[in-house]
């Protein structure tokens, strides 16, 4: 891990997370070897991200945590290119939705990989992905499967349930949804 990674995730030192602070204790835990310490450092980056660029709604801080050439990849969504795109595309999430919140449920790291379900709520208050402004809320699930080269996120797999968010907008009323 190299000095800028180091210096990442000692800055998440104090951010609050899902709901669970992030305090010293987590960089001062005893771990049983190098890979265990990476692991963590990898969890504290993601955690940073969602911190500061989601429940932050700093759309425009994402490229902090991000490899130049980051790919944020969303199944039927498409695939952005680039950390300026993908802080793009965050900046353009959390405009649309300025009370979004997403709460972390579970956290699990292996290798370079770090995978996050959470739960999203907000109100849709600006277009996003073609849905004009509901002024509707919204809540769904992900699960979002991070990769990190030298301390910084390089891809993102976001499953969003985006059935749900059709139909807290009103965009789509599933035929199995009450």
């Amino acid at each position: 891990m190299n000095i800028r990674s180091l210096a990442l995730v000692a800055a998440v030192v104090g951010l609050v997370v899902g709901g669970t602070a992030i305090t010293a204790q987590a960089q001062q835990t005893s771990l049983p070897g190098p890979e265990s310490a990476r692991l963590k450092a990898n969890e504290l980056v993601v955690a940073a991200f969602m911190a500061d660029v989601l429940n932050g709604h700093h759309g425009d801080h994402a490229t902090l945590y991000l490899t130049p050439d980051m790919q944020w990849h969303g199944g039927t969504v498409g695939t952005v290119a680039g950390s300026a795109n993908v802080a793009g595309l965050m900046t353009t999430v959390v405009t649309s939705i300025p009370d979004l919140h997403a709460a972390t449920q579970d956290v699990v790291a292996q290798g370079d990989e770090v995978v996050v379900r959470v739960v999203v709520t907000g109100t849709q208050k600006g277009d996003l992905l073609g849905i004009p402004a509901s002024g509707r809320p919204v809540r769904w699930d992900a699960t979002d499967l991070y990769r990190l080269k030298d301390g910084r996120i390089s891809e993102e797999w976001a499953a969003e349930d985006f059935t749900a968010f059709l139909n807290d907008t009103g965009a789509y009323k599933a035929p199995w949804i009450p």
